[in-house]
């Protein structure tokens, strides 16, 4: 132990006196255990960490997938066949989720609702930190008056109180006793895919004995698997119950209904892990090139430490003793560099926490936590044995014998650095291709996304969401009559050019889709008519932006007592209408009446995601709804188009809705810009990280490059000065120093395209509207590597040809 510290107290006296070279190896190394410490903790806390569910490998979510839908929700019926037909599984549990207004113990707030059946807990393996889950004999209709609050709402409204069991609060007007908290941190499956997870947990009571209607999909299914099942044999029994239905005519084999299983971590995870295994992979090319530059700037080093070893050789010190010292100096180098990088990987997560996450799941669990910290610690040391190696090696070995002779007679480095270094500048350069090529992919990707027309324009566009309690709106005429005084308040509030309602903001949800019957239309084989059923208010498409494209908007006139009509997207006249004009067809819900006669066709919106194709959808007008429904929804965004900052607007809307009901909250209150860009957010932060890792793989590519260069005249400065006396030319001096400089790293820009044909096959998911082996990125990304290569090597080679023969020669 005495000798380690010796040597480490040497190590830090011999990097005082260097500041200079001390200072830039911490940052390069600071730089790549920064980069991989931050996205390691991302990874960790998203793909490597368990969910909070017990043995939750056993969990699994279930879906259904028919045609049209690769993944949708599952019905009443079809929860309860499942749940008495998958033998292999243990349990099997159904939830939907809404919002509801909480009210009667302080401001009116509007919060994530869950109705779940009893069975939930025991499928997720979860016991409410506080009280009890719900009873069976509670999940039934008209004995389900009560709730499980989420431990954040516990916290924040009620302030911890844990008297809270037994009290009785009022959800969406209904008074409802809570018997529950729940454990921090635990969420339902699908809360992870949204900002806001559900604060209250209600009993779903399905209505056993009359389940309804098979074509009512809207709940999520969860389920456990019991020991020693599979997800394989899960399906292969879904497949049967699936079967079943055809088999009982419950279903259509031509609807290719069929429900299916996939592990509940792949549910969460799946669409972010092959984004984070891209930046994984990119920070750990990041920290190669760090190492490579700085065990460049340690061989360079090493030269003038040659004699000095000598003499410590021929005092007695053996090779190993040598090397350990010269080992131990390079970790302790990199053990700052760590310590360094902790802090810049504190402060990229404090940024991408700013990011509100990015749109990656489980984003708020991320942190540098013991598992990290010892991953840091190990990198560090790694890292220092890695970039201290070969200088240590070099140093150690049989040459020191000669390092005085070589001293004496002023010799050059041993060829077999000098090729050694140019092979860490061609590595460097290669790694930095590669990561440059995939960060170049991915702007052209995401500028690709920008591009996309979203069927509306969210420039000046306030949004917010109201939901009117059943227990105070119980008919459609009354929520009719609400929003009927709201909008007219709305449209003559100061700042406010136009405004309206949609049930399901674009880009905020699924809408789900309605069968349809078409007048004077039967469907053929394999045929379904159906459109997604969006719900409106006349002025909502003049809010929005929307374009006419033929007929007219919905009007103030289109009321329950006037002619039923519809509006529909470019994609349902496609669909059902080819080569003819759409308006004054006619069309129901289901096979309903009335007749809804179709008066206007608008430009497709780009609802569910950005990057999915238009569906076919119809408008239908929020007060005429009911009348093939029998409902109008209680829960609508109002959109306004403003004048000026639309959150300027936020406090005179909320005065609006409280004048007309001062139980009524709002929420998710945002502008349209703001959603437009969440839509986007990860492949946002894909391109934004890969572009700062791209731009610092670059800056040490041309650093390492010059570094050589540099250290190679400073090598040759006699046999440059010499030719020159000779009378060599200037520029062919020039021409001779870049050659050897820029010849390693011409040789890794080559290397690099090669090795970025094969890797780009990773990244090939997250790209949009360019190919991976885009022809413009493949030409002009190594084109400027090489040119960055060429600019660090001109810089010496024009410093080499400023020697004075003269003093080159008195030094020979």
């Amino acid at each position: 132990m005495d000798i380690v510290r010796q040597d480490i107290r040497f190590a830090l006296r011999r990097l005082a006196r260097s500041p200079g070279f001390a200072l830039v190896a911490v940052l390069t190394i600071a730089l790549g255990i920064g980069a991989n410490t931050a996205i390691f903790s991302v990874v960790r806390s998203v793909l490597l960490r368990p969910l909070p569910f017990a043995e939750p490998d056993r969990v699994v979510m279930v879906w259904m997938t028919w045609r049209g839908w690769d993944e949708t929700w599952l019905s009443e019926p079809e929860v309860l066949d499942i749940r008495e037909g998958a033998r292999s599984l243990d349990g099997m549990a159904a939830y939907s989720t809404s919002a509801g207004n909480l009210t009667g113990d302080g401001e009116p707030e509007r919060v994530a609702t869950a109705s779940v059946t009893a069975d939930v807990f025991p499928v997720l393996g979860v016991t409410p930190a506080l009280g009890r889950p719900f009873t069976v004999e509670e999940d039934q209709p008209g004995s389900d008056d009560v709730v499980v609050l989420s431990h954040g709402l516990w916290q924040r409204r009620y302030a911890g109180d844990r008297d809270i069991v037994g009290r009785v609060i009022r959800v969406n007007g209904r008074v409802r006793t809570v018997v529950g908290v729940l454990p921090a941190g635990l969420r339902l499956p699908i809360d992870y895919e949204v900002e806001r997870p559900a604060e209250l947990w209600v009993p779903l009571a399905l209505r056993v004995e009359n389940p309804g209607d098979r074509g009512g999909h809207y709940l999520y299914g969860v389920a456990r698997m019991g020991p020693g099942a599979t997800v394989e044999r899960v399906n292969a029994e879904l497949q049967q119950i699936a079967d079943g239905w055809v088999e009982q005519g419950l279903t259509h084999p031509e609807a290719r209904m069929r429900p299916f299983a996939v592990p509940v971590m792949e549910h969460v995870t799946g669409g972010v892990r092959p984004a984070l295994m891209v930046l994984l992979g990119a920070v750990a090319f990041v920290l190669l090139i760090a190492c490579a530059n700085v065990a460049n700037l340690l061989l360079a080093r090493a030269d003038g430490r040659r004699r000095e070893l000598a003499v410590r050789a021929s005092l007695g010190a053996g090779r190993g003793r040598i090397m350990t010292q010269l080992l131990t100096e390079s970790v302790v180098l990199a053990g700052v560099g760590g310590l360094l990088g902790l802090g810049l990987a504190a402060g990229g997560l404090r940024l991408l926490f700013s990011m509100g996450g990015a749109g990656v799941p489980r984003v708020d669990e991320v942190g540098l936590d013991g598992v990290v910290l010892l991953f840091t610690a190990l990198v560090s040391v790694l890292t220092g044995v890695l970039f201290g190696a070969v200088p240590a090696v070099q140093l150690a070995r049989g040459e020191l014998s000669s390092a005085m002779r070589d001293h004496a007679r002023g010799m050059t480095a041993g060829s077999s650095r000098v090729r050694f270094r140019r092979t860490l500048v061609a590595l460097e350069v290669a790694l930095s291709v590669v990561l440059v090529i995939g960060a170049a992919l991915m702007m052209r990707s995401f500028a690709a996304l920008q591009r996309i027309d979203p069927g509306f324009d969210p420039e000046g566009v306030l949004t917010a969401r109201i939901s009117l309690p059943q227990t105070d709106y119980p008919d459609a005429a009354g929520i009719a009559e609400f929003y009927t005084q709201l909008l007219a308040r709305l449209e003559t509030m100061p700042g406010v050019r136009s405004a309206g309602l949609v049930r399901i903001l674009p880009l905020t949800g699924t809408i789900g889709d309605w069968g349809v019957d078409i007048e004077g239309r039967v469907e053929g084989p394999g045929e379904n008519f159906h459109g997604d059923w969006q719900v409106v208010s006349p002025g909502y498409f003049e809010t929005m932006g929307m374009t006419l494209r033929e007929g007219r908007f919905l009007q103030p006139a289109d009321r329950a007592d006037g002619q039923p009509v519809v509006v529909i997207n470019e994609t349902m006249v496609r669909e059902y209408f080819p080569g003819e004009s759409a308006i004054g067809k006619r069309m129901t819900l289901g096979n309903q009446p009335p007749w809804f006669t179709v008066v206007g066709v608008v430009r497709d919106v780009r609802h569910n995601d950005m990057l999915e194709a238009p569906r076919t959808e119809m408008y239908h007008s929020y007060d005429q709804f009911r009348l093939g429904t029998g409902f109008t929804p209680g829960a609508m965004t109002l959109v306004l188009k403003t004048e000026r900052d639309p959150l300027a607007l936020v406090g005179a809307l909320r005065e609006q809705v409280r004048a007309l009901d001062p139980d009524v909250p709002l929420a998710d209150v945002t502008t349209m810009d703001r959603v437009a860009a969440a839509a986007l957010a990860q492949p946002r932060f894909t391109t934004l990280l890969l572009g700062i890792f791209g731009f610092a793989a670059l800056l040490l590519a041309a650093i390492g490059t010059y570094g050589v260069v540099s250290w190679g005249v400073s090598q040759r400065t006699q046999e440059i000065g010499i030719r020159v006396a000779l009378g060599a030319e200037r520029n062919a001096v020039v021409a001779l120093v870049v050659r050897h400089g820029a010849g390693a790293a011409l040789a890794g820009v080559v290397l690099g395209v090669l090795a970025a044909v094969w890797l780009t096959r990773l990244m090939e998911r997250l790209l949009f509207g360019v190919g991976r082996l885009d022809p413009m990125t493949f030409v002009t990304v190594p084109l400027t590597l090489a040119l960055v290569a060429l600019a660090a090597s001109l810089i010496p080679a024009r410093r080499a040809v400023a020697v004075d023969p003269v003093i080159a020669l008195r030094q020979e």
